[in-house]
Formats: C-alpha cells, structure tokens, sequence
C-alpha cells in the first residue's frame, strides 16, 4: 500500500514539474507550396523543396527568411546572441544593399606605431574565426594634414591555399581630407555568403582589401600634387589576413 501511494505521489508531483517548465520547442508541419514573386514585370518562382520548405505552425506559413529576402532584393545580417543582447540572436535586414559609410576616427599610438615610418596605409581588419563584421581603414600617418583623391578598394575573400575569389564587393571610394595622426574607417558585415549564393564552407580563407598601389595626394594649402606609395611594410599595412572559419 505504502509502495502504490508512493509511486502515485511521485507521478503527481513528476506531472506539475512538466506542466510547469515550458518547452523550448515547437512542432510544425511541411506546407507543400508554390511560391512566386511579383515584381511588376518580372516574375520569378522559388524553389521551396528540401532545406528550403515552408512550414505551418498554428495555420501560419513560416518561411526561410534570407531565400525570401534575397529574392525580394534585400540582404540579411546576422549575429548570434550574446551578452549585449540578453543573448538574442541579432538578425538584420536590408533593403536593397546595407548603406557602407566613411568615418573619421583618431588612431591611437598603438595602431601608428605597427607601421612605424609608413606615412600612409590602407589595411583590412576585423573577422577572427566565425566574427562577420568587418573594416577598412585609410590612415594619414604624416605629419601634415593631406587631402588625397579617390581611392578606390574592393572587399574581398579567397581560398587560402589557392586564388580561388569566393566572395567580392567594393567599397565605396573615398576621397577628401584627412588630418595627421586620424583615418577613416568603413564598417560592414559579411555574412559568409560566397557569389554563388551558398555559405562558404568550414576552412582557411584570406580576408583582403584590394587596393591601388599608390595615392594621389595633396598637403593642405599646398597645390602641389604628390604621390606615395602603399607599401607592405609594417604591421598594419598588410592589404589580406587569415582567418579560419568553422
């Protein structure tokens, strides 16, 4: 008797503990479709089988959301959680192409002093390991204030033990002034997307910036047209790193 009303005691408390802790997870069947995009004259259909299948949960369609997105013509971001965002993951999404904006940042001795004695550089920087966010920076490291003419650059991704491009954008060129001891840096992000719409794969890549091998420039109050060469010199000066991605 003792055993019976022990074993229902358990199963009772055992079924308040389930009740009580929801799930985490969501059950959701395959919604066998046929999706078309409209876009005035243009008219695409997209292919919704295997990884791509759209999937009804509670008499709704839910569907993978960078197929969708880059069909409409816009880009998705994405960053996983952490600590600033209470550990949400971070999804962004961009109409059209994410706006790449030039800005002005004074660099600290520790950045000017990996190139001692280059008075210009341009280098890539950013992305360890699965990071997406990226930069370029164009450093004025003379000691006169300079005004350079455009620049042109290219963010771009290869295979580390071969030449292979498996990803390419340009930047937007700058040109204007720079003031001594400051550069401009231009954020963006990459999510790991290669130029055939695919994620790239696990491995060894080359993060570079490609980037003319001299400048046209100008000292302030000073007509003169100068030029200087970007070197390889220097820590800071590389135009490509490594990084392996997982």
């Amino acid at each position: 008797m003792r055993k019976w009303m022990f074993g229902l005691v358990c199963g009772f408390i055992l079924t308040l503990l389930t009740a009580a802790v929801p799930s985490s997870t969501i059950q959701g069947t395959l919604f066998p479709s046929m999706v078309t995009i409209h876009n005035g004259k243009d008219v695409e259909a997209i292919d919704v089988s295997g990884d791509n299948g759209v999937i009804n949960y509670k008499n709704k369609a839910y569907i993978p959301l960078r197929l969708f997105s880059e069909k409409m013509g816009a880009s998705v971001g994405y960053e996983p959680g952490s600590e600033a965002t209470n550990w949400a993951h971070k999804i962004d999404i961009y109409q059209g192409k994410p706006v790449i904006e030039w800005r002005l940042k004074r660099v600290g001795e520790l950045v000017a002093n990996c190139a001692p004695g280059v008075p210009f550089f341009i280098s890539p920087g950013g992305a360890y390991e699965n990071d997406q966010a990226f930069y370029a920076q164009i450093h004025n490291n003379m000691k006169e204030d300079i005004s350079v003419s455009p620049i042109e650059l290219t963010f771009q991704v290869r295979v580390k033990d071969g030449h292979e491009v498996v990803y390419s954008h340009k930047l937007p060129p700058f040109s204007g002034v720079i003031p001594s001891s400051f550069a401009y840096i231009a954020s963006f992000t990459w999510d790991h997307t290669g130029m055939d719409g695919k994620e790239v794969p696990p491995g060894d890549y080359f993060i570079e910036l490609v980037r003319p091998s001299t400048v046209n420039y100008q000292v302030l109050d000073n007509n003169e047209q100068k030029t200087v060469k970007i070197e390889r010199e220097g820590g800071c000066n590389l135009g490509y790193y490594g990084v392996t991605f997982k």
